[in-house]
């Protein structure tokens, strides 16, 4: 999902503005005052609920329900700032979105809300929207008290995109897309949920992400296509390493906390999440991995020896992966799927548990490991067996 850049943002916004009867109030996020230190101070933040108001049970009892990443909690003050991620292009999430904000303005008028451009676009009859480019990104986190997407797991990604340079706030997502792991939410549920998701208190899995950092040969931080802060790059699915468009296989030399683990000669290599253990890991031959698991995945990407299998490392270490001096090519280095920069030879990234999880608000009517096990097996099909054709006409299932 990528913005438009602020010129053709300009442009598409003054063409909805002429469209309609009058002049349309919109702001740009670059115009709106920074929050002072104070205001930061006094934010809304998901704190953990000890006594659950909604349940009728002892705090004991509710801790043994959540998983320690899978925590429940309550919003310290109300949320006043929300970001509305939307899947572009896409003619049923644009009129979910128009739902939603017709919803949001009516039930929450005090709300502001940030859209990206197509959004705005797409509506042009809701007022006062605040509008994000593509530069503002670093402004994001110093407004955005709550996300709420509207499409497919691509909208989580591009959340996490948004903020790969530091914390994340809380995410709300609605399914709209076609696979949905990463959703836990119905879009027809949509006001019953934001009712109880505004009000508290929920229930949140940190979702693990990873903090990436490439290095050029000398050990400085290599000049890539996106700026990488001092807490690495922020990454939720997986790192990805890959011979791409050259012909040659990469040799790549992993490395766990410091010593040597194994020599990969393979289309590539992976270091996956658990939550990325059902993205492109899977699709390598990776195993499935319950979110709430501390650990990376290390998953070859058609390697040459076929003893080479996912490795399976503790979530606390740290995992260099770099290009061999043996390697006859460059390989391509990417995060969450997007092409970050070229890797050469002695060239590498470092790769470490980012102290910046995503948080989820999750459907909390079964515990933490409920929507996980129901979508592993109604999305992935695990485990189905084949039933007898020849019992199936006796009454027998």
């Amino acid at each position: 999902m990528m913005l438009i850049t602020r010129g053709s943002t300009a442009r598409a916004l003054s063409r909805s503005i002429h469209q309609t009867k009058h002049v349309r109030s919109i702001h740009m996020l670059k115009d709106i005052p920074r929050p002072s230190s104070e205001d930061l101070q006094s934010r809304p933040r998901l704190l953990l609920s000890s006594s659950p108001s909604s349940q009728a049970e002892s705090s004991s009892m509710a801790q043994r329900r959540f998983y320690p990443s899978h925590q429940l909690s309550k919003w310290s003050v109300d949320p006043r700032t929300i970001l509305l991620i939307q899947k572009p292009r896409d003619e049923r999430t644009a009129v979910a979105m128009g739902d939603l904000l017709r919803f949001l303005t009516s039930a929450f008028p005090h709300l502001r809300i940030i859209v990206e451009p197509h959004t705005a676009q797409d509506h042009p009859e809701f007022e006062d929207l605040i509008i994000t480019a593509e530069s503002d990104t670093a402004l994001l986190p110093l407004h955005t008290d709550l996300v709420i997407t509207l499409g497919g797991d691509g909208t989580i990604l591009h959340t996490s995109n948004l903020f790969g340079d530091g914390a994340c706030p809380p995410v709300i997502s609605f399914s709209m897309g076609s696979l949905g792991f990463l959703l836990p939410f119905h879009i027809n549920d949509m006001e019953t949920v934001l009712q109880n998701a505004l009000s508290g208190p929920v229930s949140v899995l940190q979702r693990m992400r990873l903090s990436c950092t490439p290095l050029d040969a000398s050990g400085e931080i290599l000049k890539c296509s996106m700026r990488v802060g001092e807490s690495g790059w922020q990454v939720m699915n997986e790192v990805a390493i890959h011979r791409g468009r050259h012909p040659h296989l990469n040799v790549v030399d992993a490395y766990f906390d410091g010593e040597h683990l194994t020599e990969a000669v393979a289309d590539g290599i992976l270091l996956s999440t658990p939550t990325g253990s059902t993205a492109y890991s899977l699709s390598a031959g990776g195993p499935i991995s319950h979110p709430d698991t501390d650990a990376f995945l290390l998953t070859p990407i058609a390697p040459r020896s076929l003893s080479f299998r996912t490795v399976i490392l503790p979530g606390r270490g740290v995992v260099q992966l770099k290009i061999s001096p043996l390697a006859r090519s460059p390989a391509e280095l990417s995060f969450d799927g997007r092409e970050v920069c070229l890797l050469n030879p002695d060239e590498s990234v470092i790769i470490t548990k980012s102290p910046f999880p995503i948080p989820c608000i999750e459907r909390g009517d079964g515990g933490a490991a409920s929507g996980w096990v129901k979508d592993i097996n109604s999305l992935l099909q695990f485990n189905t067996g084949f039933r007898n054709k020849s019992v199936m006409g006796h009454g027998i299932s």
